[in-house]
This record gives C-alpha cells, structure tokens and sequence, in this order.
C-alpha cells in the first residue's frame, strides 16, 4: 500500500497542502488564502494572524483527504515548509500574545542602533568585540539598519507592551505556532533558530546547534523564552486527539519538525552537494546552496544559515526582500485594473494570466530600450543591507510601453539576482549552472533572461510552483526513513529544462548590470533622508 506525506507550504499570502508520496511524485494539492492578508497598521509594520495560519493548516488538509480520496491511515507524515523570522509571543497555553511580526516587519529598525549595536567604537556600524562574537558563535549577525531580525523585534515588544513581554512564556516562530497545535510541543527547528542570531552553530562547540547563553546574555534576550530546537527531521510528536479532529487524519499521525521555505528550497532544487547553487523565484529571492565551510560577507548580508542536513551542511544563502513578488505588486497595482484580472483569471486558482505578460515583454528588445527597474520595494538585504533604499522604473520616457515595464521588471530582478549571486560566488567559487525554483519559473522568458543576465545555465525544476513543499516531504521521508540517505534526495528531483545563455546579449546585460549597481551608489543618501 503506497503511503504518503502530507506537506504545508506555508507562504506570506497563503498555506498550500500538498500531497506527496513517499519517493517524491506530486499527487495534488490545495490552497488557502489568509482572510487578513499582510496587516500593516503603521509604516515598516508587518503582521499576520496566527490562528488564520493554523485554520488554513487545518482546513487544507481535511480538503486535500477530501479532493484525493486518500485515506488518513495511509498518511505515513505531515511536515513544513515556511516563511522565516515570524515573531509570536504566545502563553504557557500557546495563546498567542499579539499578531506575529513577519519577516518583512521593521518596527525594530532603531533598536537595533541603539540597544544591540550601542557603544562608541564601531566598524560599518558594528561595535568590535560585539560583532566577533556573533561572526564566531552563529555566523552572522542581526543588520544594524532594518530592524527585521528577531532581536529587535524582542526589544520594540519589551520596550512597547511590557506586560506582554513579562507574560510572554515562549517566543515561537511561524512554523513552532503550527507545530505546537498540532502536537502541543512548542519546538524550533535549527535553520529557524540560526537566523535568530542567538544559535551555536560551531561544528567544534559542545553547545553545536543549542542556543548560546553568551549570545543571549550579550544581547540580553531571556534564554528561558526560546523554544527548544532541533533538526528539521526531527519527528516532534504524533497528531494530538483535538488537532487530528480539527485536520482529519488519524490521532498520533508522525509531525515532523520541517523547516524554513529557504532550508526546503535548497533540497527540493535537486542541488544537494558542497558549492551547488540555486535560485528561488519566489515572493521573495535568493541565491543559495549546501556548503561545508561557514563564511560570511557582513556588509553584502550574506553568510551561512542552517541546512536541513546540519551534521554537514550549512546552508549559504544571498536572501532578497522581493522577488516575484514585486512582479506580482506591478501587475496588481499599476498595469491592470483588478476587474479586467478577474476576467482573465482562473478565479480558483486566484492567479493572474501571465502568459499575457510573458507574450508583451517577448516583443520588447533586450535591455527593455535602456528602462531599468530596481525591485527594492521594501528596503533589501542581499546584497545592500538597507531598509531604506527603494524601488522604481528609471529612464522612463513616452517612446515605453506596457510590454517595455514587464520587461524591465523580469530584467531588474534578474540583475539584482546576479548581484546577490556575485556576493556568494566571492566567498566560494564560481558556478556554470544554477537550479531555478518558485512561482516565477514558470515563465519561459524570464527563465532565459535570467540565463542570460548571469551568463550561466539555468536548470529549472520539474513542477516548480509545488517545489519548496516536494522539498519538505522528502525531508519528511528522510525523517521516516523511506529515503536512507540525505543525498539521495537528489535522485527525486528532475531536471525539466534547461536555459542557455544568449551571447549576443552578454554585452547588453553586462553593461545594464553596472548602470543597475550604479542607480543605489548615486542614490544611497537620497534614500535615507527621504525614508530613514
């Protein structure tokens, strides 16, 4: 009898369960939107409720039981893949506290400066001593301007809505919320807990991935707060009486601990061993990939974070803000109006028609006829590290048109794309080819543009929209040992076509890329006085 994993994607705009099978083949899936969306009360705020999550969670799988027809006996798992850096105080009970603060969620911006980072002799922001230890003992540290690291998160709840902090009995990130209502366990995973900057994540440490009570009394955060952490193949517990109710499958169903959507991305890219690197196209982007070494570049945001394999891999990674996210943003917002989408659109599904856009940007030239679009719509990481640059088309003139815009928009994310991919090359090596993964990847044209604009080979991925949740359940499957060895994994993952670079546009996009880098050089100052 074939059994199967159960595996939630659980993204920033919806949850989407996804049924797998043992060995990796996709067998349907269901999706749900969060009633609430992104709240966003004051600038740089970013909430989402965490009982939408949970009820998404819940919903999706009793929906997916019903759509397939599949049995909850042969359900052999359920496991995650989710957005990052989601701050929840919750109580002793699991309530929770407040709205989560998302990823994306800067209200700390200032903290970081003035509590973390004080003192009067700083290197590019960074006091010395303060600065080493966190190199030494995580990898990496919190950014001293955008606020949108857990740390100063903690601070604007302490400094802000001090009982709540005082009767805070656990602070749990997006994932440890939906694990805990499902198994009453409130647990971390490691590649969570890393980008918390609070994690040892030295190979030679008798502390190796348990959270460092040096870090936490230097940045004065209550140890006793954090939730214990353990592998993404950790199985935390079987399905509790109440949750297997609420989901439809059988009480003590295996929960396995999963991991953050970059941590799953990386396996499911099929890109598995040291120096292999790949790209998310995605509401946000990245570049990343399973190395050995842990280095670190500071000042481009770019280092080592936890793998879903941490005995040997770290996970290296050039994080974005947005992707095709600010794709999505451009064609919901300005190009068209949200009545003539509807008319055009799978209303099921809830996606735009972009094979609309794709045939409009494939009649424009190379280059876009020298319109350039900057994707930084809300601030950037990798690889400016800066919360107040910003977006926008530049060299706008009346001889562009709609399809010049889409255009210019695949080749801006592009371009910032290879920035973050020259800031990862630098610390390792140089790649030939990239895995390509996410929403974004669908699109043929962007595919080879993003060919390209890198000059390397793009490899993109057998059904991609469903990739970060393949990559989960094969997690899940290591963790349930019907995958013996984790790179074995790769042997699941297929190859469905691949993007060559254009020659005859190397000289367009290299000379493109250095009027890109040089829009934030000639504009840094001019950002932060106007949103600094």
């Amino acid at each position: 009898m074939e059994k199967y994993i159960i595996a939630h994607d659980l993204g920033t705009t919806n949850n989407k369960a996804v049924l797998v099978t043992t060995d990796g083949r996709i067998v349907d899936s269901v999706r749900q939107t969060y009633p609430s969306g992104i709240i966003m009360p004051k600038s740089g705020y970013a909430e989402q409720v965490p009982d939408e999550w949970w009820d998404a969670v819940a919903s999706t799988t009793k929906a997916l039981l019903k759509k397939t027809q599949i049995k909850s006996a042969d359900i052999a798992g359920m496991t995650f893949a989710t957005q990052m850096q989601g701050f929840t105080p919750v109580t002793k009970e699991g309530k929770p506290l407040t709205n989560s603060y998302i990823w994306i969620d800067a209200r700390g911006a200032r903290l970081a400066k003035e509590r973390l980072y004080k003192g009067l002799i700083k290197i590019k922001g960074y006091p010395p001593l303060k600065i080493l230890n966190f190199l030494r003992i995580t990898g990496g540290a919190p950014s001293t301007t955008t606020g949108k690291d857990q740390i100063p998160k903690i601070y604007w709840l302490e400094e802000n809505m001090p009982e709540i902090y005082k009767n805070c009995y656990k602070f749990l990130d997006v994932k440890d919320y939906i694990i805990f209502k499902l198994t009453g366990k409130m647990v971390t995973s490691t590649d969570l807990a890393v980008v918390w900057w609070l994690l040892d994540t030295r190979k030679n440490s008798p502390q190796y991935n348990h959270w460092s009570q040096k870090l936490c009394n230097m940045a004065g955060i209550p140890m006793e707060k954090l939730a214990e952490v353990q592998s993404p193949t950790f199985i935390v517990g079987g399905l509790t009486e109440e949750a297997a109710k609420k989901t439809g499958l059988k009480q003590g169903t295996p929960i396995i601990n999963g991991a953050g959507d970059m941590t799953c991305a990386a396996v499911a890219s099929g890109a598995m061993h040291d120096g292999e690197l790949h790209i998310n196209l995605g509401t946000s982007g990245w570049i990343g990939g399973h190395v050995t070494k842990r280095k670190v570049d500071i000042a481009h945001y770019t280092g080592c974070v936890g793998s879903a394999y941490p005995e040997k891999y770290y996970l290296v990674m050039g994080h974005q803000e947005l992707s095709a996210g600010a794709f999505e943003w451009l064609i919901r917002e300005v190009l068209y109006p949200k009545e003539a989408l509807w008319k055009q659109t799978d209303v099921e599904a809830g996606t735009p028609p972009y094979a609309l856009f794709e045939e409009e940007a494939s009649n424009i030239p190379p280059g876009s006829d020298g319109l350039i679009f900057t994707p930084w719509l809300f601030g950037e990481r990798c690889p400016l590290d800066d919360y107040a640059v910003r977006g926008g088309l530049h060299n706008l003139s009346l001889d562009h048109s709609r399809g010049h815009i889409i255009r210019a928009v695949y080749e801006g994310i592009a371009l910032n794309l290879k920035w973050a991919l020259f800031t990862v090359e630098n610390l390792y090596s140089k790649v030939d080819e990239l895995r390509i993964i996410g929403g974004g990847a669908t699109n043929d044209l962007w595919c080879q543009i993003i060919a390209d604009v890198m000059d390397r080979k793009i490899q993109r991925v057998e059904d991609v929209q469903t990739a970060v949740a393949r990559g989960a359940a094969m997690l899940g499957s290591f963790a349930l040992s019907y995958i013996k060895n984790f790179e074995d994994i790769e042997k699941y993952i297929k190859v469905e076509r691949t993007f060559s670079p254009d020659s005859r546009n190397r000289a367009i996009y290299d000379e493109l890329f250095g009027k890109f880098k040089e829009i934030y050089k000639l504009n840094k100052k001019w950002y932060k006085a106007l949103n600094g």
